[in-house]
């Protein structure tokens, strides 16, 4: 069970070290354990909110050990505990050891140096709750929809997931205004590309999938369709090698020894793209990588009119034939 799943059951503990990368998930623990530890009611005069920065012990403990008015229990929270000063931290060890029963105390932090004596104390005693974010978004969207009655199909999660990242709060606040476009029918995946991605940023997915699956008719395709919209050369060709660069570090991860969640961290992409990514270097040796970042740094200094290149490409052919000639290269470099 999860930490809310525990407290929704009336399992609660007398201190909670929250910490997380991702502020929705402190957010919704601390939510649960606010409406399980005191009645929304009594919280004016049972709910003490300290802020770390320049917060004593002293004055903690105080708000901890006082006793609660017309409640079973008061809740103190300490707002980004790692602002507190690693000596008055110290002073707070002592209180781990002899919690007050009628008292949640509960602080939030995005960092946790378990160097720190209070640190490892609240982890020994199993009040440190570092809270990870789910390794498959697309699946913790399929459950956020269900928790919301959403119906949104599964190809509309992966995109959107694909377009918006790995930031859940984000995930979710689109969720919810993807559920209002829609109505009462499902989510799919148009309504994603209609009200999240622009055009150039499909185009450009479209373009870097075919590519990667070496679908030379496709990637053309792609190429006429940003072209047709006038978008910038240049910024497609940023694009590609970005691509490329990513297929690279991929390649050198993995043979480092790298698993998928350090691969995704060291991309900077969802688990599942990481999937993606590994079919796509597959199709590449590391010296066809390196003559695909040399083919888009040239394309990008002829298109800049830049050195020989430039000379003699800039003027002679159009943005349409040079992005044509590097996507057609970069296709027959997977091979």
């Amino acid at each position: 069970m999860s930490l809310v799943d525990d407290v929704a059951a009336g399992k609660l503990a007398p201190v909670y070290i929250l910490s997380s990368a991702e502020p929705l998930l402190v957010d919704r623990a601390l939510a649960a354990i606010r409406e399980a530890a005191v009645p929304a009611a009594l919280r004016a005069f049972n709910e003490d909110v300290v802020d770390g920065r320049g917060a004593s012990a002293a004055r903690i403990v105080s708000a901890a050990r006082t006793l609660p008015m017309m409640a079973a229990r008061r809740l103190v929270l300490i707002r980004d505990l790692s602002q507190m000063q690693a000596a008055e931290l110290g002073e707070l060890v002592s209180y781990l050891d002899s919690p007050s029963p009628e008292t949640v105390l509960v602080a939030t932090t995005t960092k946790v140096d378990k160097r720190l004596k209070f640190f490892a104390a609240a982890s020994k005693k199993g009040f440190l709750h570092e809270l990870a974010p789910p390794r498959d978004l697309a699946g913790w969207l399929a459950d956020e929809a269900r928790r919301r009655q959403i119906a949104i199909a599964p190809p509309a999660r992966t995109r959107l997931v694909e377009v918006v990242g790995a930031e859940m709060s984000r995930l979710s606040l689109v969720l919810e205004q993807l559920a209002l476009y829609a109505g009462d029918r499902p989510i799919a995946v148009d309504d994603v590309d209609d009200l999240v991605a622009d055009t150039r940023e499909r185009s450009v997915f479209e373009l870097t999938d075919a590519i990667g699956a070496g679908d030379r008719r496709r990637a053309l395709a792609a190429v006429a369709s940003l072209v047709d919209q006038r978008q910038s050369a240049i910024g497609v060709i940023a694009m590609l090698a970005r691509h490329m660069r990513q297929l690279a570090l991929f390649r050198a991860g993995r043979d480092g020894g790298m698993g998928k969640p350090d691969l995704g961290r060291l991309l900077g992409v969802p688990p599942f793209v990481v999937d993606k990514l590994g079919r796509q270097a597959g199709r590449y040796s590391d010296a066809a990588l390196g003559r695909a970042v040399g083919a888009l740094s040239a394309a990008d200094r002829a298109l800049k009119g830049e050195g020989e290149a430039g000379k003699t490409l800039g003027r002679a052919l159009t943005e349409r034939v040079l992005l044509t000639r590097v996507v057609d290269r970069l296709v027959s470099l997977g091979g």
